[in-house]
């Protein structure tokens, strides 16, 4: 089980919570099990946020997004209405959103001036979607002309969806500024004439809406009508975070239907279903869009990013903090602290609950998950999803089907290829032969498509053919050698960066790994901003950084070419048995710029100090749970050492101590 490199303080982590349609942020402690957001344009990579999904899809019918610039969502719905005429209606379709897992903002505030509130403005650019309840009234409330107008604004430039409900109303009367529509925000005395710019942008928003489409209540039953609507904007919803699942989802509608065959929840047992396929070939990506599509007919879900292992009663002990602490449980916190404990209170919370998990990256024997799956005590029509990360994690009578992920065919390649080389469907044509060149390399891996398309984007024939002739040079049995050639393109300070990340840096809040990084004089934000456009790393919705475990892998195999036999000689040590024989064996070099330790005792630390004496160039220094500390190279000294202290109050005597003997050391020179 990955514990992530150390956790941070509270006010940098965010704890992730799970209705399922769409992830949601609260700033609480993190759980050592990373969830990860959706992101924009990498298939399988990055992980995602617990389900609750609070921001939400986004198509993209008229504006790309690129991975670093894509919007942010915190609410699914935003709801616009004229109080007086449709308070009821609005609170029963507020309901009926809820019921469905659809996360809605509703100003229920019955003081509202003429002009819309700053905060009303921030809600609607961080709402998904926007629902317009246009009633007889509406277009006398400033405040809700204004609202619509913030609304059309939000569609054209984010993507947001918009809806509208017609109550009594003619949208002809809109576009024609006729009926009720024609004496627009007059109901204050002299507004109209005061703002004349106003009111025609009010004009313009009426005209544009009235021109949309939307569902007209009539002579309906108000019941049969909010549930109609209500399963149109779930529909719209989830197909639209298809779309943001991955920039162009090639090839990803067929095999979502397939694995939803499997699972065949129509058959009320508890049932698990493996994902098998190759690394990079789009798993989570896989898994999540089926997640999305079905969560809403469970009682409970949640998608666990990570595994890793769960062997050991420390790791059970982080799984069910990661399961129930606000997200399957409502916020229940009252863990267990051994396995009969845990055990015990992860029945009482799922006890015949009708419970949607899916576990990803799962590693080691299949024992200890099928103990846990089996303690649960799910309810009947439970579906239980694994993503190993490797096959034999899946053997045996754990799951009831496997399903093969598949493979790009060729056409499919090409356009995944082109969507991110060029932007457009197909290559263009003096790029057509080197683009499928490129793609029979990628062996139909979404992740190679994707980030050889983003390193090729922009450059001239000449760059890509000089690429293509390294490509040919390597072996295409590991696509390690592949992806080193995207990462070989990189400045020295765009690799810098890769390489932090890839060591100790994933999953952090990107300002803490630029503050971070920029106290070691490396300059992170525009090069984080070049590694987001390359699609080598992600920025997820709430601002963390995540690199896929293939390219994570890849980086750390970089450094550990630097010197295979001795890591000393490496410029960045992860591994904690390394940084601890290095410390201990007091062999520090000038060789290294990073160094993580985990599950030392800080008296050891302390007694061995000295070594840190000859590590002329360490500018990053991590240890255990604790935030990464970081200064320019050669002068980690009493000041960072200070600050250390400071930060980790809960064993000061111990960093006291530790300050004083290295501040010793770093005085007497090398």
């Amino acid at each position: 089980m990955m514990i992530q490199l150390g956790q941070l303080n509270s006010k940098f982590f965010t704890r992730f919570t799970s209705p399922p349609l769409y992830p949601s942020v609260r700033n609480k402690r993190a759980s050592q099990f990373q969830l990860q957001s959706p992101p924009i344009s990498l298939p399988s990579f990055f992980p995602l946020h617990f389900s609750s999904l609070k921001h939400s899809l986004t198509t993209r019918p008229q504006h790309f997004f690129p991975p670093s610039s894509t919007p942010r969502w915190i609410h699914d719905a935003f709801i616009s209405y004229k109080q007086a005429d449709t308070r009821n209606f609005v609170s029963h379709l507020h309901n009926a959103l809820e019921r469905n897992k659809i996360r809605v903002f509703v100003d229920h505030s019955l003081e509202r001036g003429l002009e819309i509130a700053p905060t009303i403005n921030e809600v609607i650019e961080q709402s998904r979607s926007a629902i317009v309840v246009i009633s007889q009234t509406f277009a006398s409330s400033p405040w809700c002309l204004d609202e619509l107008d913030k609304i059309l604004e939000c569609k054209e430039k984010k993507g947001q969806l918009v809806f509208l409900i017609f109550m009594d109303v003619d949208p002809k009367e809109m576009r024609e500024q006729s009926g009720p529509f024609k004496r627009i925000g007059q109901n204050e005395k002299g507004l109209a004439q005061e703002n004349a710019d106003k009111v025609q942008r009010w004009r313009e928003a009426l005209r544009k809406a009235g021109n949309l489409t939307g569902w007209s209540l009539e002579n309906r039953l108000e019941a049969e009508f909010i549930q109609s609507v209500v399963e149109k904007i779930s529909r719209r919803l989830s197909c639209s975070y298809m779309a943001q699942l991955a920039f162009h989802p090639v090839g990803l509608n067929a095999q979502v239907q397939a694995l939803f065959s499997l699972l065949q929840l129509e058959v009320e047992e508890v049932r698990i279903l493996g994902i098998s396929g190759t690394r990079g070939i789009g798993r989570t990506t896989l898994a999540r869009a089926l997640y999305h599509r079905i969560a809403n007919q469970f009682d409970r879900s949640c998608f666990v990013m990570n595994v890793k292992d769960i062997s050991s009663l420390e790791d059970l002990l982080k799984m069910q903090e990661t399961l129930f602490g606000d997200n399957l449980c409502d916020g229940d916190s009252e863990f267990g602290n051994n396995v009969h404990e845990v055990i015990n209170f992860m029945r009482s919370k799922l006890n015949n609950k009708r419970v949607l998990l899916v576990f990803d990256d799962v590693v080691g024997l299949s024992e200890p998950m099928s103990h846990l799956i089996k303690a649960l005590n799910l309810g009947l029509g439970s579906r239980v999803i694994l993503i190993p990360r490797h096959k034999e994690t899946l053997i045996g009578d754990l799951c009831s089907n496997i399903y093969e992920a598949r493979a790009l065919n060729d056409d499919q390649a090409l356009k995944l290829f082109s969507w991110n080389a060029f932007r457009e469907r197909y290559p263009k044509n003096d790029y057509r032969m080197l683009s499928n060149c490129f793609t029979s390399f990628s062996k139909g891996l979404p992740l190679v498509l994707i980030v050889m398309g983003s390193f090729l984007s922009g450059k001239s024939v000449k760059e890509w053919q000089r690429a293509f002739d390294r490509l040919k040079e390597i072996s295409q049995e590991d696509v390690h050698d592949i992806l080193r050639i995207v990462i070989d393109g990189l400045e020295a300070n765009e690799r810098t960066i890769f390489l932090d990340i890839a060591c100790f840096l994933n999953g952090y809040d990107k300002e803490v790994i630029i503050k971070s990084l920029d106290q070691c004089s490396v300059y992170a934000t525009s090069g984080i901003e070049i590694l987001a456009q390359k699609s080598l790393i992600c920025i997820d919705d709430n601002n963390s950084i995540w690199m896929h475990d293939l390219l994570q892998e890849m980086g750390r195999r970089i450094v550990i070419q630097e010197c295979p036999e001795n890591p000393n000689k490496r410029s960045r040590i992860w591994c904690h048995e390394d940084a601890l024989q290095v410390i201990r064996q007091n062999v520090g070099t000038d060789c290294i710029e990073g160094i993580k330790l985990d599950k030392v005792d800080v008296e050891d630390l302390i007694v061995n100090a000295d070594s840190f004496r000859k590590m002329k160039k360490l500018r990053l220094f991590k240890m255990a749970d604790h935030a990464p500390h970081c200064g320019p190279a050669g002068h980690l000294s009493e000041k960072l050492w200070t600050r250390f202290a400071r930060n980790n109050n809960d064993m000061f005597a111990f960093w006291e101590a530790l300050v004083k003997q290295i501040s010793m050391f770093w005085s007497r020179g090398a």
